[in-house]
């Protein structure tokens, strides 16, 4: 008698196989979500030369009609003279979002 069929087997070896450490899934959208803030803070700026970098990072679960994680940064802009704070979410390194979490920009 056959525990696991080969169907079987490949499904559970694609599922292990497909999971990934909070950390992974962070280094595989950080790239995106500079990209992402760098190209927002370019227009809220109103300078074509911005620098970017990571404050902080996290993942968390949001809920649609399923449970899905997403990776959350925290990423400081700076360009001509001022500089943002912005909310960069990405469910993966295609679908990111940067939202501006700074009042006003500061210069």
């Amino acid at each position: 008698m056959k525990i696991f069929s080969p169907v079987a087997a490949l499904m559970v070896s694609a599922l292990l196989g497909g999971c990934m450490t909070d950390q992974q899934f962070l280094a595989q959208n950080q790239s995106a979500a500079i990209n992402a803030t760098v190209s927002r803070a370019k227009f809220e700026l109103n300078c074509p030369d911005v620098t970017a970098s990571v404050l902080s990072s996290k993942v968390t679960q949001v809920q649609f009609a399923y449970a899905n994680n997403r990776t959350e940064y925290t990423i400081g802009a700076r360009g001509c003279g001022r500089q943002a704070v912005y909310i960069t979410y990405c469910l993966d390194p295609d679908t990111c979002n940067a939202i501006s979490d700074t009042a006003r920009v500061s210069e």
